[in-house]
């Protein structure tokens, strides 16, 4: 059984029997890409990485969009399988699946811009890679596009306000930095390499081990370790996965040193906040042409004269 959505565009630009192709293709990329990155965020902790996509990700996350005739102008609808049927076995972890069978990839899509919309800075459903994906809506509205509604149960409202703050929310990001951590290897999943550390203080933090040897890795499966790699931030700084480079059994006195979630060095600066208006009262027209002093003209050229 296929599960139903609907994409909703409303403006002038809404024809009854037409849509421009590339408003189309705008539309048809951003949930494409959309779905693919949203799943594959949820299965591995990261929407995107380098080399080729995973085979499952492109048949895991197929939809059809459909144009029925009798729907009104500007109406699309989605449908698609739930990732029980589409998904491999070995990745249909209740984690991935939120214990809902039901749930498809184009469900994960709507719950990581529904976060990103509302400004969720320390959101768990989306990455860089899914804001980006996100802040395309705003070619839509290049388009002549006014409103965007995405039902399914609930109605998602998409404005250029609430995504310009999806683009403020990608600004915010933290850049990736280079950290050690130790913890407790708590999980590992051998098909994709994903893992957790298990901190001192309770603290749990997903890690990506690709680079890594399997065997090592299970060797220290139950063991305190201390990975090194880089950390990649949510816009609040909080820290949403480890790319892990190197991994070993850590000493005490390293878990002591390293048992701590890391915080980024930087921040990134908004340089559109630096830009504050000015008037005749503020910045430089408060000053030019004005004599800081409270001498009197008279008072200040007899004191250059005795000066001089």
């Amino acid at each position: 059984m296929s599960l139903r959505h609907e994409i909703k565009l409303m403006g002038p630009v809404v024809h009854p029997e037409r849509i421009s192709a590339p408003l189309f293709h705008d539309l048809l990329h951003i949930f494409v890409e959309g779905t693919q990155r949203a799943l594959r965020f949820r299965v591995e902790g990261r929407s995107t990485a380098r080399g080729t996509q995973p085979a499952w990700m492109r048949a895991a996350a197929q939809f059809d969009l459909l144009i029925e005739p009798q729907s009104e102008p500007g109406v699309f609808r989605v449908e698609s399988l739930p990732l029980r049927q589409t998904l491999p076995a070995n990745l249909r972890s209740s984690d991935v699946l939120f214990d809902d069978p039901e749930r498809t990839a184009v469900d994960l899509f709507e719950a990581g811009l529904e976060d990103a919309l509302a400004g969720a800075t320390d959101s768990d459903k989306f990455d860089e890679g899914l804001v980006e994906t996100f802040s395309a809506f705003a070619r839509l509205f290049d388009q002549g596009v006014e409103a965007i509604e995405i039902v399914n149960g609930r109605t998602i409202p998409i404005t250029t306000e609430s995504v310009e703050r999806v683009v403020r929310l990608r600004r915010q990001i933290p850049p990736p930095q280079a950290v050690r951590i130790a913890g407790k290897l708590d999980t590992i999943r051998h098909s994709d390499r994903i893992f957790t550390l298990l901190l001192e203080s309770g603290a749990v933090l997903k890690g990506v081990a690709e680079r890594l040897d399997p065997t090592q890795m299970a060797s220290l499966f139950g063991h305190t370790v201390v990975v090194s790699g880089m950390a990649v931030f949510r816009p609040s700084g909080s820290v949403l996965r480890i790319d892990a480079e190197q991994m070993q059994e850590s000493s005490p006195q390293q878990t002591s040193l390293w048992s701590r979630l890391p915080k980024p060095l930087l921040t990134p600066l908004d340089t559109r906040s630096l830009r504050v208006p000015q008037d005749e009262r503020s910045g430089l027209n408060a000053i030019y042409g004005r004599w800081p002093g409270d001498e009197s003209e008279e008072e200040l050229v007899a004191a250059l004269e005795a000066l001089s």
